[in-house]
This record gives structure tokens, C-alpha cells and sequence, in this order.
């Protein structure tokens, strides 16, 4: 009985990290998934408003409330990211967030507590004040004081702050900081191991793209996306989905798969009843109508967009609108309503302050005004268009009002300064496209000084505790003197045992590369060799097998086939600009110093063992290098050792007849997931998937992967 509730007792202790990851995890997935059901249950479970002055007056609250302070903290932060929430509608919720907010400044203990913070900071600023340039500094600062951490929830709160700083930068039309941040959101979540996280991410990604009008990259992630949200039961990340891949099939110009996949969306977020969602299917169906000059259609749709909008109270969304029914209207020829609705969306963005939905407004309207003929009124908004444009550094904006505000000029009488327009205009086609990294170089300079200000905060507290280090060794230094005499005989002892030692490490470490056996390098000078940090990598790493003399150390005899490893050892060596290693007898490892294709290799390894016991079929599984093109992401010697078995246990799968090689590379958008614990596995969906390209002188489909634990031998002849 005894031994039966250690057993248990054993078990619970084992399963309690792995329970508590899960429900963090969970609780994520749910704030994404089902943000109004969990706001819901966290009103009912505090009693709310809280107020509290100090941290001990919080305790006292908690105490009162039945929770840890650390349980009702967390409930607190999660309560103000869903009131930030876009699809979460609660009265006065900014007030209520200001309140949160000032509560969280009081209670925060901990730098995780002050990461969270400035998080939420953040997302208030651009969420209530349009204020993207603050936000983002409130979001660097959140990172920096977390980014050397690597607990679960400093992880999960990492992943936010890269998706939320994608975002950001991508507004601001900073596309390389938005793709690095979005990067390793989808890193982060790899890491998490959580199929939604990772689909989240995924879709991100995609979005990004499909705002650059990288159509085909958005239809991969999004496609990834999809394909990992099919194994769940979570309606909303499905729905988000579909709505994303119907936007990006409109911009491909395929009208039905959009409008299908707009529909499919619509009906997904009306069981979810997401209003605020439903509008943007509208606007998607509406825009391939438009694209189609399908007018009146696209009209109707941008009408219903606008009922759900109103409905949900999205001001934001009521202006976006506002402006699409103006472009609709004008290009149905009803300028005067087109002029309405302009100047609706117009009033909205100036008390908003949104002035990189300003631009395109007042572009629109100028151009309409220029239709109509209305010169003063395409002089005023083409003016305002190029001064929000050129604060926001976007030049073809500036082209295009510069144009309208010619027209203008000219139709005015105003020949001087419709002179002075062409020449500006002119100026700016000249002008090189360098302008547009110029907002990059200022965020770069915004975060070096951000990380600057941490980094005296962290010597400031570096300080505080060499300070307590310092009084402590006061108290040692006098138990020192007193020990030293004693130590000082004691190191003179030590001194000689450690020159006899280091004498014999020396020779331990020279020996150690060696293979008892054979007297040759072996297989842990190879894993030393890749793991110094030496200027002269390898190009490429491959295992020779000798296919039919693996096991002649058994029929010939140790002492023979130690002469003959050594022969041919030495002319591998000469034939090749490469590192040898024998792993065992008939199978040596290549760090090849030039670049050569795998077919070449095997021509030079038949040449060499052909005039030294060349009687066998070789096999070559060969990886160029690097694995992967991030040159931030480190893979272990071991990996590079176990993936090259993978490709020569493929190439020995084809047979002794002839010489065969085979050879992976991972393509640039490869994730480092794919060279994971278990490898055979993460490999063989890699391959599966098409990260990884394959290339042999043998039939790919003759090809038999080996196995990861029972699974089926990988069948290449399906991935075609």
C-alpha cells in the first residue's frame, strides 16, 4: 500500500508542469477564441471595482476574495487585454481600462508584472489614441525586460508582444521590423508546440504578406494555417481564416473561391454572432463586385457592411466604409452622394486623428473633385493628401496628389504654381526609392534607445546587489585571513597535482578525437570539429558508406581492415579538399572545404577507393551547408550528424547495383522546428510538407525513408 501512494504521490509531481502549461496555454487559446465567454466568466469570478492604494491593501482585497495575490493579479491583466479586445463591446471599457491600468502600476512586483504592464500601456495607446509611434515604444520596453526569460508565461507573453509589434510596424508601413517581429511570433509558437498558437501565427504572417501584395507567400501561410485549424474544433480561428483566404483570393482576381470563402466566413461568425467580423465578409464580396464594375452589387454589400458596423459601434470601420461607398458611388457616376460619403469618413479620420487613412480619403475625394470639375475643392484635399503623405513617407501618394493638385492649378489660372507642382512632381519620379527605409532607420534609433534606458536600469540594479555582495564579503574576508595560512599549503599541493594533470589532459584531449580502435579521427573529433567557432566552416558535410565492406572488420580480421581503413582513410583525404573521419569500419564522414555537388563527390569517391580496395557499392547522404539561411538559429553538431544519417540511410534504401547519393536541403522559409527532437520525425514532415528539397541520381520514388519509432516508411512517390 505504502509503495502504491508513492506512486501516486511520484505521478502528481511528475504531472503538475505539464498541467500547468496546458492551462496557460488553454486560457490563451481561449482569450483568442472565445474573448466574450472568458470575459464573462472573469467578471463573474471577482468582484469588481477594485481599489487599492498599496500592495498591502491589495493582499487584504484578495485575501477578501478568496485568491492568491498572484491569482488575482493575473485575473486583472487578462480582464485588461479583453477590454482592449477588438471584438469584446463593453461600456465605458477605456475608462475602465485607465483604472486597470493605474491598479496594475500599484501591485506590479516583479519585472514579468512590468512587462505586462507596458504591454497593456501599448495596446491602449493604439487602441484608443491612434498614437502607433508611443505604442511601440511601451511594446519595446515590454520585450526588453523579458526577452532573456524562458518560463511558460514569459514565452506566451513574448509571442503577444512579437504579434502586437508586427502589427504596429506594419501600420506604419515598416515592413522589415513588422516581418522580423512576425517571425519569431511564429518561432515562439513553434516552440509552445500549440497547433493553434502556431496557426495564429501562420495567419499573421499571411495577412502581412497579402498586405504587401505577396499573394503567393500570403496563400502558403494562410493555406498552412488552415490546414492546422482543420484538426480543432475552434469555429472563430476557422471563420478568421476563411475571411483572410477570401481576401487574398480577390486580390489574385479569383472572384468565386473569394466570394465562396466570404461567405463561408460570414456564416461561421454569425454563429459566433461577431458582428464586427460579419462586415468585413461584406466588404470582401462587396470589393470583388467592384472589381468586376458590378456598382450596384458592390453597393448593397458596403450598405449591409456598414448596418453591422453601426451595430457593433466600430467608428473606425463606419469611416472605412464610409469611404469604399464614396468610391462606388463615384465610379456609378453619382458624384454627389460620393462627395456625402466622403466627407462623412473624412470628419471621422480627422477627429481620430488617423492620418494614414487620411491620405487615402482626401486622394479619393481630390480625385472625384477633379472628375467634377470642382477645382478649389480638389486644390484643398490634393494639398491636405500631400502633407499627411509626406509626413507618413509615402511617395506614391505624393505622386498621385501632386498630379490632382496640378490639374487644379492649371484649371484655377494658377500657372506659377501649377509650373511649381510639375517640378516637384518631376523631382519626386527622379528621387531614389530610398525614402521609403527612411521610418525604419528612425524605429531602429527609437529601440537602441530604448534598450539603452533598460540597460542602465539593469546596471542600476546590478549595482544594488554588488552593494549587498560587498557587506557579505566583509563578513568572509575575516573567516579568511584566519583560513589562509592553511589554504596557502593546501594550493601549494594543489599547484603540483594540477601542472601533473594538466600535462595528462593534453595528452587526454589530443587522444580523445581518436578512435581506440582504428588510431583514426573518429566521430567526436567530427562533432568537435562543428562545434569550434572557427572562420573556416564546412561548405557541406557527407557519410561514405562502403557499402559492402561494413562489416569486414568481422570477416577479415581487426588487423586488416585496419590497414585498409587507413589506405583508404589517406586517399579520400588526397582526392578531396575535405576533413575525414572514419565513423566505423566502411563508413567515413566528409567536412568538405569546397563547394562540390553531391554527384561530383561520388564520382571522386569512386576514383579514390577504386585503387585501394574499390571492390564495394558506395552510398553518400550528403547536407550542404548551413541547414537553415537564419544565421540566428544554431543547430547542434549532433543534428548535423543525425540528419546526414537520415539522407544515407535514404541513398542505401536504393540498392547496391550502383552508386547512389542523396541529399536535403531546407528551403529559406523553412521553420528550425524541422530539425527538432524527435529529428527522423520533424524531418520526415518536413519533407511531407516541402521544406525540405530532396535530390538524388537515383529514382526518388524507389526512395524508403527510414522509420521514426512504428510509423510507415515516408513514401515520396506521394508528395508529387
Amino acid at each position: 500500500m505504502r509503495i502504491f501512494f508513492r506512486t501516486v504521490i511520484l505521478f502528481l509531481l511528475l504531472a503538475a508542469p505539464s498541467t500547468y502549461a496546458q492551462d496557460h496555454i488553454a486560457l490563451e487559446i481561449k482569450l483568442k477564441e472565445s474573448p466574450v465567454e472568458l470575459l464573462q466568466e472573469l467578471q463573474a469570478s471577482i468582484t469588481l471595482p477594485i481599489s487599492a492604494t498599496s500592495i498591502s491593501a491589495f493582499e487584504r482585497i484578495a485575501s477578501d476574495q478568496g485568491y492568491r495575490v498572484d491569482e488575482l493579479k493575473h485575473k486583472l491583466q487578462l480582464l485588461t487585454r479583453l477590454y482592449l479586445s477588438t471584438y469584446v463591446q463593453e461600456q465605458d471599457k477605456y475608462r475602465k481600462t485607465e483604472a486597470l491600468l493605474s491598479l496594475l502600476e500599484i501591485i506590479g512586483t516583479t519585472a514579468y508584472d512590468e512587462s505586462y504592464l507596458q504591454m497593456l500601456k501599448g495596446r491602449y495607446i493604439a487602441r484608443s489614441q491612434h498614437d502607433y509611434p508611443l505604442a511601440l515604444s511601451h511594446y519595446d520596453q515590454a520585450l526588453s525586460l523579458i526577452e532573456s526569460r524562458q518560463d511558460l508565461q514569459a514565452q506566451l507573453l513574448k509571442q503577444l508582444i512579437h504579434y502586437h509589434l508586427g502589427t504596429l510596424h506594419r501600420i506604419l508601413h515598416q515592413d522589415k521590423l513588422a516581418l522580423i517581429h512576425l517571425k519569431l511570433y511564429r518561432d515562439t509558437s513553434y516552440q509552445l508546440r500549440s497547433d493553434y498558437l502556431i496557426a495564429h501565427a501562420e495567419s499573421a504572417l499571411g495577412e502581412f504578406y497579402n498586405k504587401r501584395d505577396q499573394l503567393s507567400l500570403a496563400l502558403q501561410h494562410y493555406s498552412e494555417a488552415l490546414r492546422l485549424s482543420n484538426r480543432q474544433q475552434k469555429p472563430f480561428l476557422k471563420a478568421n481564416l476563411q475571411l483572410r483566404l477570401a481576401r487574398v483570393y480577390r486580390d489574385l482576381e479569383a472572384w468565386d473561391e473569394a466570394i465562396q470563402y466570404a461567405h463561408d466566413a460570414d456564416e461561421g461568425f454569425k454563429a459566433l454572432n461577431m458582428d464586427r467580423l460579419r462586415s468585413h465578409c461584406m466588404t470582401v464580396i462587396a470589393m470583388v463586385h467592384a472589381n468586376q464594375n458590378n456598382w450596384n452589387q458592390a453597393i448593397d454589400y458596403y450598405l449591409n457592411a456598414q448596418q453591422l458596423d453601426y451595430k457593433a459601434q466600430n467608428v473606425i470601420a463606419q469611416a472605412l466604409n464610409y469611404h469604399n461607398l464614396g468610391e462606388a458611388y463615384f465610379n456609378n457616376g453619382n458624384t454627389k452622394t460620393s462627395f456625402e460619403f466622403l466627407f462623412k469618413s473624412n470628419a471621422i479620420f480627422l477627429a481620430r486623428k488617423s492620418n494614414h487613412y487620411l491620405v487615402y480619403n482626401d486622394l479619393l475625394i481630390a480625385q472625384v473633385a477633379v472628375a467634377d470639375k470642382n477645382w478649389l475643392l480638389a486644390k484643398k484635399h490634393s494639398a491636405l493628401a500631400l502633407h499627411n503623405a509626406e509626413k507618413l513617407k509615402l511617395k506614391d501618394e505624393q505622386i498621385e496628389a501632386l498630379q490632382y493638385q496640378s490639374q487644379a492649378y492649371r484649371n484655377l489660372k494658377q500657372s506659377d504654381k501649377a509650373f511649381a507642382t510639375l517640378d516637384k512632381l518631376i523631382a519626386l519620379n527622379l528621387s531614389t526609392p530610398a525614402i521609403r527605409d527612411t521610418p525604419t532607420d528612425y524605429t531602429s534609433s527609437v529601440l537602441a534607445e530604448q534598450k539603452l534606458k533598460l540597460e542602465v536600469h539593469k546596471l542600476q540594479g546590478e549595482s544594488d546587489v554588488l552593494s549587498s555582495q560587498l557587506a557579505r564579503s566583509r563578513l568572509l574576508l575575516i573567516t579568511a585571513v584566519i583560513l589562509v595560512c592553511l589554504i596557502s599549503l593546501i594550493g601549494v599541493n594543489q599547484w603540483r597535482r594540477k601542472s601533473v594533470l594538466a600535462v595528462g589532459l593534453l595528452e587526454a584531449k589530443s587522444q580523445s578525437v581518436i578512435e581506440p580502435v582504428s588510431g583514426l579521427p573518429g566521430y567526436k573529433g567530427f562533432i568537435e570539429e562543428l562545434k569550434a567557432q572557427d572562420k573556416d566552416t564546412p561548405h557541406a558535410i557527407a557519410l561514405v558508406s562502403l557499402t559492402d565492406q561494413l562489416n569486414a572488420d568481422i570477416n577479415q580480421g581487426f588487423q586488416c581492415n585496419n590497414n585498409m581503413n587507413k589506405i583508404q582513410f589517406q586517399a579520400l583525404a588526397h582526392s578531396l579538399s575535405a576533413k575525414v573521419y572514419l565513423i566505423r569500419p566502411g563508413l567515413f564522414i566528409l567536412s568538405l572545404r569546397e563547394t562540390i555537388t553531391a554527384n561530383d563527390l561520388l564520382q571522386k569517391c569512386r576514383i579514390a577507393i577504386d585503387k585501394d580496395y574499390g571492390d564495394t557499392s558506395i552510398h553518400i547522404g550528403m547536407l550542404p551547408l548551413p541547414l537553415l539561411m537564419d544565421p540566428d538559429i544554431k543547430l547542434s553538431a549532433e543534428v548535423h550528424f543525425g540528419a546526414a544519417q537520415m539522407t544515407l540511410a535514404a541513398a542505401l534504401s536504393l540498392g547496391k547495383e550502383a552508386d547512389y547519393y542523396v541529399s536535403i536541403k531546407a528551403l529559406n522559409f523553412a521553420p528550425a522546428a524541422i530539425f527538432a527532437t524527435p529529428l527522423y520525425l520533424h524531418l520526415e514532415k518536413g519533407i511531407m510538407r516541402g521544406l525540405l528539397k530532396v535530390d538524388t541520381n537515383g529514382d526518388k520514388k524507389k526512395i524508403r525513408w527510414p522509420r521514426w519509432k512504428s510509423h510507415e516508411h515516408l513514401d515520396i512517390a506521394k508528395l508529387a
